[in-house]
């Protein structure tokens, strides 16, 4: 009764905490949710179109277009948008000039796009200036966010792990556009597989590792009326994370300047570097929030709630996979570990926050001024809990879909994949749009749109 009483205080204290006066303009979220389906949908056509060969090789460009649309176009624009919201709300840093949040969407959208049409061979030698475009977007991104997470003043471990996964993003950008001269006839770094080691590090494990850890801390306690996690164990994942990206960034420089001639070695030494922080998110991490989310006092099982213990529970899988993958040098086994790992640890994750997320959004720009006033909706009414689930089913069928084709390579699941990819994105998109253009007075309006909304 004790450990629950703390709880609830715990709880408690978190809300006063929040600077809801503080947060952006719901377009502006708004815009970064709704284009991500879009990069599903993209994906499903993309895998329609393809077949097995978008599954055979990571060193393939459709397979590396297959790969940006997850990661670029889905993960990070949703965090993206996340964290615009969450900058101000969460750690009291207001966005400077939050408006050019439009612009960032913008860029990146249009990047996202001309990169997959490069890198398909629709739309010839779009690849380095798309990565290059990106680059310009997610630079202007970390540059604002990140002077404001810099001058935040509060001190607890959801900000700290922003602040991790921003200098992540960084790093894995500017290491990307390095490896995508060789697109532009430039010249290919070298130790290539040593430098899509590290980028791998930064981007999985740095930034989205570090987002999402670092988001559940709060978000976990906040939605479900969970216990918060200990202190000490956030900043155990924490310290993990941060070794993983200093460590693999400090094997790059002695490779740059010549420490070790043979590449191979310093990538092995890389990839060991990254192991605790595969142990701390893929093991830990999903440990102690199950663990919290076993002892909520809301006991009602939402659909939300399903999707972070079926992405936990994939982030085991991802890093079995993974492991397999440095090991037997198969590349079957690396687009396997990148599949279970973005589709399914980190899509799942945050595929059910957006179903929290977005509601929440919307009842508190157009429905909390209201109460008191009228009778207003509820968060649940906004978005029913059997559509939640429906989305459930169709992205755990995606998934196993996926893992199905790249196992046995049959065309027809490969297509069977794209088809439920699409059925996702497509149910993602509809329940969005439904639930942003909801409003009190029971009209749908649309939301005013910026010049670069999709």
């Amino acid at each position: 009764m004790k450990a629950q009483d703390n709880s609830t205080t715990s709880n408690a204290a978190d809300m006063q905490t929040l600077r809801f006066e503080q947060a952006p303009p719901l377009d502006i979220p708004a815009a970064f949710f709704l284009t991500a389906p879009l990069a599903v949908v993209a994906a499903g056509m993309l895998l329609l179109a393809t077949g097995t060969s978008a599954l055979q090789s990571h060193w393939l460009p459709v397979t590396l277009g297959l790969t940006h649309l997850a990661s670029l176009g889905f993960l990070a624009m949703v965090m993206l948008g996340a964290l615009y919201q969450m900058a101000p709300v969460v750690a009291s840093a207001p966005v400077p000039r939050v408006r050019i949040a439009h612009l960032v969407h913008g860029l990146l959208s249009l990047a996202v796009l001309r990169l997959v049409l490069g890198l398909t061979g629709l739309w010839p030698g779009m690849v380095y200036p798309s990565f290059s475009l990106a680059g310009v977007a997610l630079g202007i991104f970390v540059l604002t966010v990140g002077f404001a997470m810099l001058n935040s003043p509060t001190r607890n471990m959801t900000v700290a792990s922003m602040r991790l996964a921003l200098l992540s993003l960084l790093f894995a950008v500017v290491l990307g556009i390095l490896m995508a001269r060789g697109f532009a006839g430039g010249v290919i770094a070298p130790a290539r597989g040593l430098w899509i080691q590290v980028h791998l590090t930064l981007a999985m494990l740095g930034w989205v590792g570090g987002m999402i850890s670092g988001v559940s801390w709060r978000v976990v306690p906040m939605f479900y009326l969970a216990p918060p996690v200990p202190l000490i164990w956030q900043r155990i994942v924490w310290t993990v994370i941060a070794f993983a990206v200093t460590g693999s960034l400090l094997v790059l420089w002695l490779a740059q300047i010549g420490i070790d001639t043979r590449p191979w070695a310093l990538r092995e030494v890389a990839s060991i570097t990254a192991l605790p922080a595969v142990a701390g998110l893929c093991l830990l991490h999903p440990y102690l929030i199950l663990r919290s989310l076993k002892h909520r006092r809301r006991r009602r099982l939402d659909g939300s709630a399903l999707f972070w213990f079926a992405g936990l529970g994939m982030a085991p899988l991802a890093a079995l996979t993974a492991l397999g993958a440095i090991g037997l040098r198969d590349p079957h086994w690396v687009i396997l570990s990148g599949w279970l790992a973005i589709w399914g640890w980190a899509g799942l994750v945050i595929h059910g926050m957006l179903s929290r997320i977005v509601p929440f959004l919307v009842w508190f720009h157009r429905y909390a001024p209201l109460a008191g006033t009228r009778p207003i909706a509820s968060m649940r009414t906004l978005l029913p809990g059997r559509v939640v689930k429906i989305g459930l089913v169709l992205h755990m069928g995606s998934l196993l879909a996926g893992t199905l084709a790249i196992a046995t390579q049959y065309h027809w699941l490969a297509s069977l994949t794209g088809i439920a990819l699409l059925a996702t994105g497509l149910h993602m998109l509809g329940w969005m749009g439904y639930v942003f253009s909801r409003h009190p007075d029971g009209t749908r309006r649309r939301l005013p749109q910026s010049p670069f909304h999709a």
